[in-house]
Order: C-alpha cells, then sequence, then structure tokens
C-alpha cells in the first residue's frame, strides 16, 4: 500500500478511459474496485486537476455535472504506461480482497489498541501482546501451512 496516490491516478485514467465519467461517478467505482470506502473529494479532485492540467482528460458539462473524457494524448499516455495501470488494477483486487477478509475487522483492532495504548495497565499490554503474535503466527499458518515465511 505504499503508493496509493500513484495507484488511484491511474484507476482514475482508466475508469475514464472505459467511459466519460462525472467525479462522483468515479469515487464510486473505485470505491467497488477496491471494496472500501471511496477516496474523498480532497484526493480525487487534486488528481482530475492535475490530469487536466497535463491535458490527459478534459471537461464538459452535462447538466450541473462536470463529466471528464480522455483526451488522445490521455489515450497516449494510458498506453505507454499499460504496467502501471496493470499494477494499479492488481492493487485495487487486492485491497478489495483484503477487505473482503479481513480489512474492517484489522481496522477496528488497530484503532481501538491505538486509542487505547497509553491507559492500558501492564497486563493488557502483555496480553495485547500475546494475542497480536498469536494472531500472526495463525495468519502465516493459514497462509503458508504452518511454514513461517516473513
Amino acid at each position: 500500500m505504499r503508493d496509493t496516490k500513484g495507484h488511484l491516478k491511474f484507476l482514475v485514467l482508466h475508469i475514464i478511459s472505459q467511459q466519460p465519467s462525472h467525479g462522483y461517478y468515479i469515487m464510486k467505482k473505485i470505491s467497488q474496485m477496491v471494496g472500501s470506502e471511496p477516496p474523498s473529494p480532497g484526493a480525487l479532485y487534486p488528481i482530475l486537476s492535475s490530469l487536466r492540467k497535463q491535458k490527459y482528460i478534459e471537461t464538459y458539462n452535462e447538466g450541473k455535472r462536470k463529466v471528464y473524457r480522455l483526451t488522445d494524448k490521455g489515450r497516449k499516455y494510458l498506453e505507454e504506461h499499460k504496467e502501471e495501470i496493470k499494477k494499479a488494477l492488481d492493487f485495487a483486487e487486492r485491497f478489495r480482497v483484503f477487505s473482503e477478509i479481513c480489512g474492517l475487522s484489522l481496522r477496528n483492532v488497530v484503532d481501538v489498541i491505538f486509542k487505547n495504548a497509553k491507559d492500558l495497565t501492564p497486563e493488557q499490554k502483555k496480553k495485547l501482546k500475546h494475542a497480536t503474535e498469536d494472531f500472526e503466527r495463525n495468519v502465516y499458518n493459514i497462509i503458508y501451512g504452518g511454514k513461517n515465511s516473513k
């Protein structure tokens, strides 16, 4: 999950290459692709603005909505960056599957531990440390069949 902004840019371009789209549709489509919350407007619209400045996309109005479509320069850019698009789509699929398996549960657990970490008793800290170590071992056992391959 290192370069999510770069992946987001390529996902946005990919979606727009499929059909001209307005911002809400792009956010909804990305949410479906990753199986999680959509990107915030604060993450999406600067990317759209940057893609417009680079002339990879252009806009037109459809009623009150601004619709984004790929330009010839944008199509050429996508063609030249097929590998990055493939990586972004693979990332989205991995994230979607991860979200289905445990994304929300892990996020909730990490959140509750982080929020309460400084107030935990030494006994609670010890129990949580053991629980997370057991969890890690169990995950490796499930995925690698008992072979601890970090």
